[in-house]
């Protein structure tokens, strides 16, 4: 059965497992079957009806660029246009693929913040604006330049919080935190503090490791 056929077929609670399983394949050597996602996570991009084949696929290339970023990046311009498709489930993959891969293709993954910062501007849900929190995270760990670029943006994030984002928004402070300047670095702090004693233990986690970096 092809990997499209796969992804058509692939609904509800079992389309993760399938990602994982093509991951996994492609991780082993069947890079094919990454090329053809790349190809499906924009699949027919305006009929509804297709959102579970771009999401599947888009969930195996994230899988893939979390573990190979390598494989993923030299790619990354093809991915752009599944930022822009309805489902949030893809945008979310496709944003956190592009920040798994910025540090090897920034020229094209700095293209995907004016994506994250409409992410975080009308803050659709939990899981797509902690993925554009991350991926600011993952390109403004690349330099202090690209630290400064996307610091306004986490700010405002920090500004218009919703439940439970605090943990993935210290997630992405940490990763920038040494490319900071020393006022960046105490508003940094600051948001760190303000959480350390969450009654939500990973929140803490999170927090202090932030805090140890003083």
């Amino acid at each position: 059965m092809s990997i499209f056929d796969q992804l058509s077929n692939n609904k509800g609670t079992v389309s993760s497992t399938l990602g994982k399983v093509l991951a996994q394949k492609v991780l082993n050597g069947q890079t094919s079957i990454l090329s053809e996602c790349i190809d499906l996570v924009s699949y027919e991009a305006a009929v509804p009806a297709q959102k579970h084949i771009r999401s599947g696929a888009a969930k195996v290339v994230e899988i893939v660029a979390e573990n190979q970023p390598d494989l993923v990046a030299p790619h990354l311009e093809k991915l752009l246009p599944a930022l822009s498709v309805k489902e949030p489930q893809t945008r979310w993959a496709i944003i956190r693929t592009i920040g798994f891969c910025a540090h090897l293709n920034k020229p094209i993954a700095q293209r995907a913040i004016t994506y994250a910062e409409k992410y975080i501007d009308n803050k659709e849900g939990l899981c797509l604006a902690s993925s554009a929190d991350l991926f600011l995270g993952d390109f403004g760990a690349i330099s202090k330049k690209d630290a400064q670029r996307v610091l306004p943006i986490l700010a405002q994030s920090i500004e218009n919080l919703i439940f439970n984002e605090q943990d993935w928004l210290l997630e992405a402070l940490f990763k920038v935190f040494q490319n900071l300047s020393k006022d960046g670095q105490e508003e940094d702090l600051k948001f760190a503090e303000h959480w350390q004693y969450s009654a939500r233990k990973s929140t803490q986690q999170r927090a202090r490791k932030i805090l140890r970096l003083r």
